[in-house]
């Protein structure tokens, strides 16, 4: 294309070639000529002014031309330059394009994922209000086991009660059977000492014997004496250390009290007899 336009301005040439190189034939004339005929010199200048009008034609058509050839190029040159912007637009079309199928994907990627969203959420919410009902019955249920407790709760409460009065009654028969128990004895041993020394047998075993049985029985009432307050003391000795203990106070009553101390007493008196026992049998 640029190169036939290039061959333009050689190709409008060659009509004015042509006529230059034909017109020295046409026109040349000698001076015998001109002498002789004024028609041919002024028809010699006339083709001179056509000459020199079909130069300066040729001049301002070379002068178009090149114009025109300018302009084809700048207009191919903006052709060129729009070509590039086109393909260029074009890549940017396709990557476009691309990049609208993969946000087109990702967005139904999305849309898919916000489905099992709501999905998962209405589930959610069917599983919360079953799981509301069931923690509505629980709590009636709970209502009314505690309603029963409360009504269990106050029956023991009564029977409690009625138990404590009954300990109470049984511990005071207890103490009162215990004490009796103890005056009986200590009565029907005194009572049997009493009797042993009126006893006939001692009287006819003469009044030495008597002597010293009398003061035997002194004696050993001396010692029961002296076992009995020793016996209380410690009494009210374990009776303390028993109250001072939170873990033993409710154990501080007068039987326990009473069989301890008679135990922390005998033991003592029992081992002494065995170890006697023991020499003097060997």
């Amino acid at each position: 294309m640029r190169l036939l336009i290039h061959l333009i301005p050689f190709v409008s040439l060659f009509p004015a070639l042509f006529s230059s190189l034909f017109a020295p034939s046409q026109t040349t004339c000698s001076p015998h000529h001109i002498n002789d005929n004024d028609d041919n010199s002024s028809l010699c200048q006339l083709h001179q002014f056509q000459l020199k009008i079909d130069h300066l034609v040729l001049a301002e058509s070379i002068q178009n031309l090149t114009e025109k050839i300018d302009r084809i190029e700048e207009r191919e040159k903006r052709i060129d330059d729009m070509a590039q912007k086109i393909h260029h637009l074009q890549s940017v079309l396709s990557t476009l394009k691309g990049d609208s199928l993969a946000t087109d994907e990702r967005l139904k990627a999305l849309e898919e994922e916000v489905r099992l969203l709501w999905t998962a959420s209405r589930k959610y919410n069917f599983d919360l209000h079953v799981l509301e009902s069931k923690a509505q019955d629980t709590e009636d249920r709970l209502q009314t086991v505690a309603s029963q407790a409360q009504k269990m709760a106050d029956v023991v409460t009564e029977q409690w009660i009625q138990i404590q009065r009954l300990e109470q009654a049984l511990h005071i028969t207890q103490m009162r059977t215990m004490r009796v128990q103890r005056q009986l004895t200590r009565c029907i041993f005194l009572k049997f000492i009493n009797n042993l020394s009126d006893d006939p047998l001692l009287k006819t075993l003469g009044p030495n014997f008597r002597s010293y049985f009398s003061r035997a029985l002194h004696q050993f009432k001396r010692v029961f004496a002296e076992f009995k307050r020793s016996h209380h003391e410690l009494q009210h000795f374990i009776k303390e250390k028993l109250e001072k203990n939170e873990f033993t106070a409710a154990l501080a009553n007068e039987e326990l009290v009473f069989f301890m101390a008679s135990a922390l007493i005998t033991f003592p008196v029992m081992s002494a007899w065995m170890l006697l026992s023991s020499k003097l049998t060997s």
